[in-house]
Formats: structure tokens, C-alpha cells, sequence
């Protein structure tokens, strides 16, 4: 693809911001689960980049699996749809989109110079509050302005069917919700510790029951428009400033998904900075400075979330909790015993160990966990 890339840049170099006679190269970068991922660049004579833009195309199979898991490669064109709507509702919470092109499935983006991804900032014990408060704020933004409450049933019904994206719901679908809960499900893997767990989630009849309950919310509850697979492997981060990525997965769901998902990565990062012996206090202060970071996320959002549905605001937020808890379960779970692992706990069993109990616990009480603080002392057998 490198040299129709090139061709690309150079027929749109208007749009994509190369001069005409620029001599545009490509480096293919990332290692995504779905797609091929490149940068596209110039330089000056004296080998400073000056010009950067990143381009994105589908596969007709998910990448990860191989040619033989099909999956549209119209998922590009969703993902540069949800990246126009984003940016459009809460500038600055994306990539800037500049150009789709439905020949070659491939999107073309800003290139965020300067930003890490916060995954890795946070695994190599670096954090700052701002990170959190900026996504929260982003994230509400986009869920409140696209919320039924706000834009009523019929445009809620449009923006539906624009971002229906069933092949990647489906894969969210079998992948976090029913293929981890089934003991022979596909593509499941594990470490031999949480091998010897396992019974914790097939043999108790609430974790498994709770896990059905959020599949259905999942499918059903249409409330507003999601990133729909919000990590901190799909958020940049720099100084201040927090901006998400990788949106293919951006579908009309319940608010709830993308937090819960959001905050079970942060609860990874306090079970993997807790294990490390390495300057144990050291990495046992950064654990706690991650109980802080997901009351950041989860407070703030629930501030600027301001659109609701029900009697009034104080009940929906306590569901909502609920539901955060009960998808922050299922994140967890299935990145342990699932297809797609976290590098967060990539060779510490006793960090994974500790993480299935916290997800364990999660399914067996969000029925009753309606404040942020209870989620975590739940999660993180927290002693306050």
C-alpha cells in the first residue's frame, strides 16, 4: 500500500497539507489488532521532518487472527465518521480528520507529534490528573451532545443507523462478552495462574449472570454515541492534554461502556504497580496515585455528564455507576482469559491473579455499587 499511500498524498496534497513537489515517504508503524497503520512524511534539506500525517487502512480480516476472521473494511470509513462527529462535538478530543478514500479503505489523520500513549506513560509510573479530567470532560461532552435526553428519539435513531457497525459490535460482542464466559470459548488464552482460578468465573453463577445482563445492556440500550473501545492503549496523552484514538469501534450504546472500560485499565495499572518488588514503595505510591485517577475520571465525567433519562438525575447517575461497575468487570475478565490481552500484566501472575479477583467481585456486586468510591474499594479490597 505504501506507494498508492504516496500517490494519495501527493493527488491531495492541498487537503493533507504536502506541498506538490514534496517528496513524501512511508513508514508503517503501530501494531493494531485490526488494521495497517502508516506515517506518512517530508523533510527539509537537512533531514528535520517537516511535514507528518498519519494513514490508516482495513483489511478485509482482522489482523490479529489472519485471513481466516473476515471483517468489513468499511469499518475505515466508520472510524473516519466517528473522528469527523468527535471532533466536531468536543474539538481536541481526536486526531484531526482530513480525507477518507472508500477505493483504498484508508483514512488520513493528524499526526499527534509529541503525544505518548498514556498506556505506556502509565506502565512506566507516569500520571498526571489533567489526563484523566481531560478525557472525562471530552468523553462527556461527546455522550451529552449525542444523548437522547438531548436530541430525542428520532435523531438518537438516525445517528444509530450511521454508525450501526455490526461487524465491530459483533466482535465486541463475542470477544468481551460471551466467548471469556465460556470455558471452551474461541481464541480464549490464559497464564497457568489464572488457569488455576478459573472456577471463579465459570462456577459462580452471579459472575456469569452479570456478565449476560451487560451483554444485553450492551446490544440494547441505545443512549448515545460511544468511542466503543476506550483504553488507555487508545488515548495520546502530552503535558496536559488527552486526546482518544482509534474510534472504528464507535456505535450508539449505553454511556456507561466507555468508562467502565476506560476505568478497568486504570484498575490493571494499580494491580501492576502493586506487584512490582523492584522500589516496591515507590511503585506502591503510584498504585495509589491510580485510586486518585479513577475517581478523577469517574467525577468529573459525572459532573459534566449533565443529560440523563428517569425521574431525576441522582437515580440515573446510581445506575450508571452500577453499569460502569459491571462493564469494568467484563474488560477485566476478558483481558485475562480472552483473545486480546493488556501488556500492563504481560508476565506478572500475581498481578493477574489479583486483577481476576478484582473483576470477580465487580460482576458479583454491581447490583449494589452506585458511588465511584465503593467501585474501587470493591475492586482493590480497599481498607476505608
Amino acid at each position: 500500500m505504501d506507494i498508492i499511500w504516496i500517490t494519495k498524498a501527493k493527488q491531495c496534497h492541498q487537503e493533507l497539507g504536502f506541498n506538490e513537489a514534496d517528496e513524501v515517504r512511508c513508514e508503517e508503524i503501530g501494531d493494531g489488532n485490526l488494521n495497517d497503520v502508516a506515517q506518512l512524511y517530508t523533510h527539509d534539506d537537512e533531514g528535520n521532518l517537516v511535514r507528518s500525517v498519519i494513514v490508516k487502512h482495513s483489511l478485509p480480516y482482522i489482523k490479529c487472527l489472519g485471513p481466516g476472521f473476515p471483517c468489513s473494511e468499511a469499518r475505515t470509513a466508520v472510524e473516519y465518521q466517528a473522528l469527523v462527529k468527535f471532533h466536531t462535538l468536543s474539538p481536541g478530543s481526536v486526531p484531526t480528520p482530513y480525507l477518507y478514500d472508500q477505493g483504498i479503505h484508508s483514512m488520513f489523520m493528524e499526526d499527534l507529534r509529541g503525544y505518548k500513549v498514556m498506556r505506556t506513560e502509565l506502565m512506566e509510573g507516569a500520571v498526571k490528573m489533567p489526563w484523566m479530567s481531560n478525557v472525562a470532560i471530552h468523553l462527556a461532552d461527546i455522550h451529552k451532545q449525542t444523548h437522547l435526553a438531548v436530541i430525542g428519539q428520532e435523531a438518537l435513531t438516525t445517528l444509530a443507523k450511521q454508525f450501526e457497525n455490526t461487524d465491530m459490535v459483533t466482535l465486541t460482542k463475542q470477544y468481551v462478552f460471551t466467548f471469556p464466559f465460556l470455558r471452551e470459548g474461541t481464541n480464549n488464552r490464559c497464564s497457568q495462574e489464572i488457569a488455576e482460578h478459573l472456577d471463579r468465573i465459570y462456577a459462580d453463577e452471579q459472575v456469569t449472570s452479570t456478565a449476560n445482563r451487560m451483554l444485553k445492556l450492551f446490544l440494547e440500550k441505545k443512549e448515545c454515541l460511544l468511542h466503543g473501545d476506550l483504553h488507555t492503549g487508545s488515548i495520546m496523552v502530552d503535558a496536559e492534554h488527552a486526546r482518544m484514538f482509534d474510534v472504528e469501534f464507535a456505535f450508539v450504546g449505553p454511556a456507561s461502556f466507555d468508562v467502565g472500560m476506560l476505568l478497568a485499565n486504570i484498575i490493571f495499572e494499580y494491580y501492576r504497580h502493586m506487584s512490582i518488588e523492584t522500589n516496591n514503595d515507590e511503585h506502591r505510591q503510584f498504585a495509589y496515585l491510580m485510586i486518585d485517577a479513577g475517581k478523577e475520571l469517574v467525577s468529573v465525567y459525572l459532573e459534566h455528564m449533565t443529560a440523563f433519562t428517569g425521574l431525576d438525575r441522582a437515580t440515573y447517575i446510581e445506575n450508571l455507576v452500577s453499569e460502569v461497575a459491571g462493564f469494568a468487570g467484563c474488560e477485566i475478565i476478558r483481558r485475562l482469559v480472552g483473545a486480546a490481552h493488556v501488556a500492563d500484566l504481560e508476565g506478572m501472575p500475581a498481578a493477574q491473579v489479583d486483577c481476576l479477583g478484582a473483576g470477580v467481585r465487580l460482576l458479583q456486586a454491581a447490583h449494589r455499587i452506585h458511588t465511584v468510591d465503593r467501585l474501587l474499594v470493591i475492586a482493590l479490597m480497599l481498607a476505608y
